[in-house]
């Protein structure tokens, strides 16, 4: 593993991005972050196992700003990945960022702003803005893969935002199909978790080498 970074002080937000093979959209994602109306974050992109280069617009990025950081590991899939930024992970929120996706500019404001009225809650999740065909908003069903249901029903698992020590004592996610939505469920037994009215997490399903479009075509 390796790990490239700037020391600074301890963020208030953690952003995990990971990425495998999108050296033409991860700069749309990351840069969606620093441009964040809320500056106390920090950036952690996880490449997992990318060939296509996707680490050298990130390293010209990582030269303009301190926040962010860099790690690279063998192709593990998704959830390992995930589970590497939240153990690299230094602020006392944690959230996520798909690299084919973007935040609206008031993403993080608005959370924070929720947890600051809050105090109890300890994990929340929200709908999204979803582009794309509405053929492609169907995915299966994570209780019978055989069958469709809307995006618009599910968890969208990169909208989690809440307390790091949340994630650290579930230890993390799970290597499962539908791990958002398994995490919530096991975080909903111990903790105050609640769904958030707001739509600014803006999810590209036009982006055809998602991991869920795959999956719909596997499954058919």
């Amino acid at each position: 593993m390796k790990i490239i970074t700037d020391k600074g002080k301890s963020p208030q937000i953690s952003v995990i991005l990971t990425c495998y093979n999108r050296k033409k959209l991860i700069m749309r994602a990351a840069e969606s972050v620093l441009n964040q109306s809320y500056d106390d974050f920090e950036l952690i992109v996880v490449d997992d196992g990318s060939d296509d280069g996707s680490y050298r617009p990130v390293f010209r990025l990582i030269e303009l700003d301190h926040r962010i950081k860099y790690v690279r590991h063998s192709n593990r899939g998704t959830q390992l990945s995930l589970n590497t930024g939240i153990s690299t992970a230094s602020g006392k929120y944690i959230t996520f960022l798909d690299s084919d996706d973007e935040y609206s500019a008031n993403h993080l404001s608005e959370r924070i702003s929720y947890y600051k009225k809050d105090k109890k809650t300890e994990l929340i999740y929200s709908d999204a803005i979803i582009t794309g065909k509405e053929e492609d908003m169907w995915v299966p069903d994570a209780r019978n893969p055989k069958k469709k249901i809307h995006l618009n029903d599910c968890i969208i698992g990169a909208t989690l935002f809440g307390k790091d020590y949340v994630f650290r004592e579930l230890g993390g996610f799970r290597n499962i199909y539908s791990h958002d939505s398994d995490f919530v469920r096991r975080a909903g037994r111990k903790y105050n978790v609640h769904k958030f009215d707001s739509r600014t997490y803006i999810y590209h399903r036009e982006s055809h080498d998602s991991i869920l479009s795959k999956l719909n075509r596997r499954i058919g």
